[in-house]
């Protein structure tokens, strides 16, 4: 499924939201980083706290794409071999593949949530303005949550396919 946006449903309407907020932080990132280094060019004077605040923001960035990346079918892939191969053997390819990355990601999820749970009983905060960890973990959580779910149904797609059951 090259084109996302052909397919209704929640999962790819959800995965395009989290997306835009993911290019939301990413903005936010850019301002930041430019008001930083105007203020230390010009005024001789840092922003408190940017480094901390973008390393926060960069986890939502990342985690908020991933949903999206998998739904449009945009991850990097290495083809030269399997292109070569017979279209059934690319078919089985791709349920092993599909089925690796959902069980990888399945793990990274479920350590990211337990993560989550610590750091919201912790209470840890970053060191200068005291933010608290747990937000952003949680954000991170909810964003693989989407990326497992996103893997899951292109695992089921690939499945479909070997089967010979349309998509």
């Amino acid at each position: 499924m090259d084109r996302p946006d052909r397919h209704s449903g929640s999962l790819p309407r959800l995965a395009r939201l989290f997306a835009w907020l993911g290019a939301a932080v990413l903005v936010a990132i850019m301002l930041l980083t430019f008001a930083d280094v105007v203020g230390r060019t010009f005024f001789a004077r840092a922003l408190v706290g940017t480094v901390e605040t973008i390393t926060l923001l960069m986890g939502v960035l990342v985690f908020f794409g991933l949903g999206w990346t998998e739904v449009a079918n945009r991850h990097i892939r290495v083809d030269t071999f399997v292109d070569l191969a017979p279209s059934a053997i690319k078919r089985v390819i791709t349920v092993i593949t599909s089925l690796l990355s959902l069980f990888v990601a399945t793990a990274l999820m479920w350590r990211l949530l337990v993560q989550t749970l610590d750091q919201i009983l912790a209470g840890e905060t970053t060191q200068i303005w005291s933010i608290p960890f747990w937000p952003t973990a949680v954000a991170m959580s909810v964003g693989m949550t989407l990326f497992v779910a996103a893997l899951a149904w292109r695992s089921w797609q690939a499945l479909t396919t070997l089967f010979g059951r349309p998509q």
